[in-house]
This record gives C-alpha cells, sequence and structure tokens, in this order.
C-alpha cells in the first residue's frame, strides 16, 4: 500500500485537535517536509510505521536479544 503525500492541512488539524499545544505554522511546515534533518518528517514516520505494521512481529526476538550492528559486522 502506498501512503498519500502528507499536506500541511492534515498537520493543521493535528493542531486544531491538541489546542493546548502551540504549534507555529514553521514547525508545522517542518513537519510536511524536513530540512532541519532533526526530525523525521511525517510522511516518513507513517512509511516506517506501516513496515512495521505489516511485519509478523510473533517472528520477532526480543529487544535484549538484538545486537547492535557495528561497521567491522
Amino acid at each position: 500500500m502506498t501512503l498519500k503525500k502528507t499536506k500541511f492541512e492534515t498537520i493543521d488539524g493535528i493542531r486544531t485537535t491538541f489546542a493546548a499545544h502551540n504549534f507555529s505554522n514553521e514547525d508545522l511546515y517542518e513537519l510536511v517536509n524536513p530540512n532541519l534533518g532533526i526530525i523525521t518528517g511525517f510522511s516518513d514516520l507513517m512509511t516506517q510505521i506501516e513496515v512495521l505494521r505489516n511485519m509478523n512481529l510473533g517472528q520477532t526476538p526480543p529487544a535484549l536479544g538484538i545486537n547492535e550492528r557495528t561497521d567491522e559486522s
């Protein structure tokens, strides 16, 4: 399944839902089209969640059993 490109209006709807928090338009545009490289864009996040959703997590070992990969391995 291909996800739709995130639109500003979608993120703006989240601002309305969470009205107790003050998000500037610049903050929201950074989620739609990240330029600072500090945060993951909303579209990338949704794509990563979709990948996880499609994984059979019952076959995934517990996190303590996962070894961090290094450049040498």
